[in-house]
């Protein structure tokens, strides 16, 4: 067994630790940043940048706990929380009764405008600042490969594409 455990603790292993503690540390920053700037968790803000950018402003409940990495019941407890402030609603699709969507509110709409910036900043405060570009982009290349290989979508790394994106997001664009 000795052996075996000394075979798997190599470069990958390392890698996957420092990624990890990275991550929970910068984005605990980032959670403190969006809660005392902007009254929003960093779950909320995500879902609000989810329906921001979604056709409709909604998407179905399984499809919006996918792309948020919250379980379904997770994502229920959320959107109910959420429409308790008046930023989304739930809306059923009168052709099929099992599908539910969450439904941006102009509310959540001029939060998610307000609270953009907030998140850009806390990422930069947190993680962009403190690696160079060269080393931001083999981070993004590595996770994007990981990402694919584990079948998700990888983020394009396209800035023009990314700030055109955002400022539809936030109604500033068509």
């Amino acid at each position: 067994m000795e052996h075996e455990i000394a075979e798997l603790v190599d470069d990958g292993f390392f890698a996957w630790m420092a990624t990890w503690k990275a991550q929970t540390l910068a984005a605990r920053r980032i959670e403190n940043a969006m809660r005392e700037h902007a009254g929003l968790s960093l779950t909320w803000g995500e879902v609000l940048s989810r329906l921001g950018a979604a056709e409709g402003h909604r998407l179905p409940m399984n499809e919006l706990a996918r792309q948020v990495f919250v379980s379904r019941s997770g994502i229920s407890q959320v959107v109910t929380a959420m429409a308790g402030r008046g930023l989304v609603t739930r809306q059923g699709d009168p052709d099929n009764l099992r599908v539910t969507y969450a439904v941006l509110t102009d509310e959540g709409r001029a939060v998610l405008r307000k609270s953009t910036t907030t998140f850009l900043n806390a990422i930069r405060e947190a993680f962009g600042r403190h690696v160079t570009p060269d080393e931001a982009r083999a981070i993004t290349s590595a996770m994007n490969r990981v990402t694919h290989t584990l079948g998700g979508s990888p983020e394009t790394p396209d800035a023009t594409a990314m700030v055109d994106s955002l400022l539809r997001i936030v109604g500033d664009r068509p």
